[in-house]
């Protein structure tokens, strides 16, 4: 019996640490009304915490230029090093000629990274800002806010802010979801409307027991994984990609998500 014990322990170890982290999940979601046709595919990718630029980030980057998105959102946490920023200019090289937005995640601001530098990396970095994309007669606007954990995400953004029209969508990108449970910020989101908001940052814990993470990063609030109605708006919580401080998963696969609007 305790052969046994120690036998699913070191598969359980192995799993965690080699396999499920490798084992990407692409998840998508059709956020446009049912009469309306799709005019635009937006990617998320968050807390991918490049350790280097290997065959793995090479598959997640040719995965998702596969999808051919009219937009990419890095949701923070893309790098937490300044040694890093070569091996983002790789990743964001190989998605090719698709537009790369980029908001500030906590480890980008602990990290001492500099705008410069990040901007070097190909990517548009949205700091406090709003950013549209026109295809044919319809808009979608992006804003971007400086994280709620380690930054001073902008208020004003969201006050001046209105969507649900015919010919645009409004996504608003934050990468701490806590953010979404402060008073001043429901205030604010209460009067507004945006088809989606966007977060990263939990990892969905990372190590999950049927959808409940013992361990969350502070800033992560009551906020786990996938889709919760908050004032204002659909917010989605995405599980990432990487790791941080453990380079383990279990019971919650790293993913890449995909909305159609």
């Amino acid at each position: 019996m305790l052969a046994l014990m120690l036998m699913s322990l070191v598969g359980l170890v192995v799993y965690s640490i080699w396999i499920e982290p490798q084992r990407i999940e692409v998840v998508q979601h059709d956020m446009s009304a049912q009469s309306e046709e799709v005019s635009f595919r937006l990617i998320q990718v968050s807390d991918l915490h490049l350790r280097g630029y290997g065959e793995h980030e090479k598959y997640i980057a040719q995965t998702i230029k596969d999808m051919n998105a009219d937009l990419v959102v890095l949701t923070g946490d893309a790098i937490d090093r300044q040694e890093a920023i070569p091996w983002l200019r790789s990743f964001v090289k190989e998605l090719g000629t698709v537009p790369v937005l980029h908001v500030l995640g906590n480890w980008e601001h602990w990290s001492d990274l500099s705008l410069e530098s990040l901007n070097s990396t190909g990517v548009r970095l949205l700091l406090n800002e709003r950013w549209t994309l026109i295809k044919g007669q319809r808009r979608l606007e992006i804003i971007g806010l400086d994280d709620y954990t380690a930054g001073q995400p902008d208020l004003g953004l969201i006050s001046i802010s209105s969507s649900f029209s015919r010919d645009k969508s409004t996504v608003l990108v934050q990468h701490s979801p806590g953010f979404f449970d402060q008073a001043s910020v429901t205030r604010e989101m209460g009067a507004q409307r945006f088809d989606l908001c966007l977060a990263g940052h939990t990892h969905g814990g990372q190590v999950a027991i049927f959808g409940w993470a013992p361990m969350k990063p502070v800033g992560s609030g009551r906020f786990t994984a996938g889709f919760y109605d908050v004032p204002g708006c659909r917010l989605y919580v995405s599980r990432g990609l990487g790791t941080s401080v453990m380079p383990i998963r279990l019971g919650s696969r790293p993913e890449v998500a995909v909305f159609e609007f």
